[in-house]
Formats: structure tokens, C-alpha cells, sequence
């Protein structure tokens, strides 16, 4: 409802801005401090955030997105549609706070509103597909994604209510716009952490946790910040039954071998959510030794040599990233990612390499059914090498691309694998087929041995009888 207090206060004259200022008295500290450091909240977070902004802003715009986004025509458009509408709702609604005249402010509250309802149907379509811990990062981009639709409804609310004053739609404007800065401050958080070397494996999922409670708190306050730990309790709580029935589904009853593989797969997923997701495969601590198949391949086909640097010893030396030709950097990937050496990718190995970049079970399924279903010429059920080249460009040049840092990083710390030979079928890929659970070796977080530890009985035995209880009408 509109308050006594808004009356003539802000005049036709004077813009969001000059109002903010005007009504902060340096004179009268005490009076005032409140609403002083208020306006100093608010101008520092604005001013951070814009720098922010066309940064990442020029960043999105000049490189190609991650090539999970970009395999899917659903999601080329997705994420385009997301640029998009995301880069208007950082920009129009500086030209609002800003502009005395509502006849400019309101219309563009108006056009934020469609464009902020256009990204959020864009956040909610991704949601499932972000990077980081999973169990973390994933409810907390629904919560900012919740608290989006709570200030888009006031917004609209205020817009209609012609009983409001100018100042108040405003209020719901800045509300709306706080809250979309969480983007960026994901990346000065990621920035940050990065120039401290600090959480290397958990960086992604940090400056999602931070930058949530910021842009959420800069719009709505402390009190924001109890309802996002309550919902990162539920989520998990949700996602622990989640994983108990499923590891019943395991042990309840025997399966065919398309069963097999389809548990398997969901398997993946699942544990994928308390590992680190990263934007390269090589990151992740699973296929930490798979940078020595690449560099073993391109010692073997001269991109790669042995020199002495000013000391005497040997290290690496890289050719130029553009003189490596598309099918030497699709070897590299193909045989980095094929574990058991087999000259082709059956289902689970091209899955994995999706899911362990933080890929949803439904978009991995939608990938490689695209896959098998257009490029396995043969139609054998395998992904070999040339079909595996045509297929995933995007893929592999992005995964090369970032292998390709790590080589050039660490000229001495692998050198000596030119010698040694490819991991043996022994060593294998920790999600073949053959395991009737697939492991999750490199994990810290959660492993199949805690599920079954006595602290977890009683879960897993509600699971085993939710099971049951379903499967029993199905057997009938």
C-alpha cells in the first residue's frame, strides 16, 4: 500500500538516483546513518556490479559457450535466449534508476518484466545442467531462480497498483536487478578465489553459495539468507531418498542388460552430484592421468618434443595450439576418454564424459541418443573415432583446448610419461558397463561403502520397502 511518507518526496524532477542522494543527510549522522548506509550499500554494490558486467558481458559475447550448451539445437537456442535477455536486464534498468521522467522509467520496467520472465524460463531449463558440486549449486540456482519470481510478482503487482507512487515500482525494480547481479558476482568470486589459489577444486561452488547471498541479500536482506540454508537442507534432504532408493533399485532385484546400463547411468548422474563439475574434463580428479594419453599422442606425431631449457634438462616443448590439425586434437580427446582402449565409445563412456561436466541424466540421454542416432554409421552401437570427430566438434576442440593449458603449464611435471605406455584394460574406465555399480574412485564426498555403513540402515531399509512395494504390483 502506498505510505503518507512517499508524498512529494520524490518530485517529476528528480530521477531514482538524485532521490537516493538527496535524502541522505552527511550533516546529521546519527538521524540518518541508516538510510546513509543504505544509499553506501547500494552505490558500492551498483558500481561493483556494473564493472563486473562489462567484463563477463564482453567475455560471453566474444567466446563460444560451453559445448554442452551448443551439441542440442534446444539448447543452442536456450542459451542464446539467455544472453540475450540476461544482457538487457543488467542494462535497461540503469537508464530506469536514472531517468526523472516515468513516462521512460515505467516502460522499461514494463519491457525488464518480459524479459526477466523470458531468462527465467532459461535459468530453469539450465538449472539441472550447472557446474560445481551439484548438491550445492543446483538448489541454490533455485532459489535465486524462486526469489526472481517473488520479485518479478512485485514488480508486476506495483506496476498495476496505479494507488503507488513511482518510488515504490522503483523499489521493486532495484529488487529485481540486486538479484540478477548474483551472475556477476559468481564470477568476482570466481576471480578472486582463482588470484588467492584458493579452494582450487570447489571454486564454481563457493562463488555460486557467496554471490547467491549477496545479490539475494542486496534485494531483500539478512532474512533472505535463513530461507536459502533451509532450502539447501530440503534439497539434500530430497536427494539423500533420491539415492537410497536407487541404490535399492541395485540390490532389490536382477536386471536385463538395458536395464543394467540405464541404472548405470543414473548411477553417474547421481554421484556426479557430490563431485565437482568442471568446465574441462582434464580438471576432474577422475581422469586425472588422461592428459598423459594426450601428451603421449602428440610426441608421437610431432606437435610435441623434448628440448633442454637454460639448466640442462629435458621438458616439453608444445607446437602453437593453431598448427595442431582437427584430427590429431579429436584423437587426442577420443583416446583420452576411451578407457578401455577399445577404439570406441559404447554408451556409458560417451555419457560420462557429459555428466562428469555436470550434465543432467535427460540432457546426456537427449546427446547421445543425437549421437548414435545421426553419426554411428555403422550401426553397431559404438561411437569410433571419425563418427566421434563429426559428431562432437564443439566438444572436442573445447576439451583439447583446455588440455592443451595443462601441457603447457606443467612443461616438466609429465614429461617422463612420453616413455611410459597407455593405461591398461586393467586399470579401466571406473564407469564400465561391467560394474554392477559404478564407482566413483576419485570422489572424497561419498562413496557406495558409506551408504551401507549401520548409520544408514534404517535409510536404506525404507528405500528396499518403497521399492518392493512398487515392484510387487508390477510383478502381479
Amino acid at each position: 500500500m502506498s505510505d503518507a511518507r512517499y508524498v512529494g518526496v520524490m518530485t517529476e524532477t528528480q530521477s531514482y538516483v538524485e532521490y537516493l542522494w538527496s535524502q541522505s543527510s552527511w550533516d546529521v549522522p546519527l538521524f540518518h546513518a541508516h538510510h546513509v548506509l543504505n544509499l553506501l550499500q547500494r552505490l558500492l554494490f551498483a558500481t561493483l556490479s556494473m564493472v563486473a558486467n562489462a567484463g563477463i558481458l564482453h567475455f560471453h559475447w566474444t567466446t563460444p559457450p560451453h559445448p554442452k550448451f551448443t551439441v542440442l539445437r534446444k539448447s543452442r537456442i536456450i542459451i542464446r535466449t539467455h544472453l540475450i535477455s540476461g544482457t538487457i536486464n543488467v542494462c535497461l534498468p540503469i537508464v530506469a534508476f536514472c531517468s526523472a521522467n516515468p513516462k521512460v522509467s515505467t516502460p522499461i520496467m514494463w519491457i525488464t518484466v518480459g524479459f526477466d520472465v523470458i531468462h527465467l524460463m532459461t535459468v530453469i531449463a539450465q538449472t539441472p545442467n550447472v557446474n560445481g558440486q551439484r548438491l550445492l549449486t543446483v538448489p541454490a540456482y533455485q532459489f535465486i531462480a524462486l526469489v526472481k519470481v517473488v520479485s518479478v510478482a512485485g514488480l508486476i503487482h506495483a506496476l498495476l497498483d496505479d494507488s503507488l507512487y513511482e518510488l515504490e515500482r522503483l523499489e521493486w525494480l532495484w529488487t529485481v536487478w540486486a538479484n540478477h547481479q548474483t551472475y556477476a558476482w559468481v564470477r568476482v568470486w570466481m576471480v578472486l578465489l582463482y588470484f588467492c589459489q584458493a579452494a582450487r577444486e570447489s571454486r564454481y561452488t563457493l562463488a555460486v553459495l557467496i554471490a547467491g547471498t549477496i545479490g539475494a541479500g542486496q534485494a531483500y536482506g539478512f532474512s533472505i539468507m535463513i530461507f536459502l540454508i533451509v532450502w539447501l537442507i530440503g534439497f539434500n534432504l530430497w536427494l539423500r531418498r533420491k539415492t537410497y532408493t536407487l541404490a535399492a533399485r541395485f540390490a532389490e532385484s536382477k536386471h536385463t542388460g538395458d536395464e543394467q546400463r540405464e541404472l548405470n547411468l543414473e548411477m553417474s548422474a547421481m554421484l556426479q552430484y557430490f563431485h565437482e563439475a568442471h568446465h574441462g574434463l582434464y580438471h576432474d580428479v577422475r581422469y586425472k592421468h588422461q592428459p598423459e594419453v594426450v601428451q603421449k599422442i602428440l610426441f608421437e606425431t610431432g606437435y610435441l618434443k623434448v628440448v633442454q631449457d637454460a639448466r640442462g634438462k629435458d621438458t616439453s616443448q608444445l607446437a602453437p595450439l593453431r598448427t595442431i590439425p582437427d584430427d590429431v586434437q579429436a584423437r587426442c580427446v577420443f583416446e583420452s576418454v576411451d578407457f578401455d582402449n577399445s577404439g570406441s565409445l559404447d554408451l556409458l563412456e560417451l555419457a560420462q564424459i557429459f555428466i562428469t561436466n555436470g550434465v543432467s541424466t535427460e540432457t546426456t540421454q537427449k546427446m547421445c541418443e543425437e549421437a548414435f542416432g545421426k553419426f554411428d554409421i555403422n550401426n553397431d552401437g559404438l561411437i569410433d573415432l571419425n563418427e566421434f570427430t563429426m559428431a562432437f566438434k564443439p566438444y572436442w576442440a573445447y576439451q583439447f583446448a583446455e588440455v592443451y593449458v595443462i601441457l603447457g603449464d606443467a612443461p616438466q611435471l609429465m614429461k617422463n610419461v612420453i616413455n611410459v605406455p597407455l593405461h591398461s584394460t586393467a586399470m579401466g574406465c571406473p564407469f564400465g558397463a561391467a560394474h554392477s555399480i559404478p564407482l566413483d574412485f576419485g570422489s572424497e564426498v561419498i562413496s557406495w561403502t558409506d551408504l551401507v555403513q549401520s548409520k544408514n540402515g534404517k535409510s536404506l531399509d525404507r528405500a528396499l520397502s518403497r521399492v518392493r512395494s512398487k515392484l510387487k504390483p508390477a510383478v502381479r
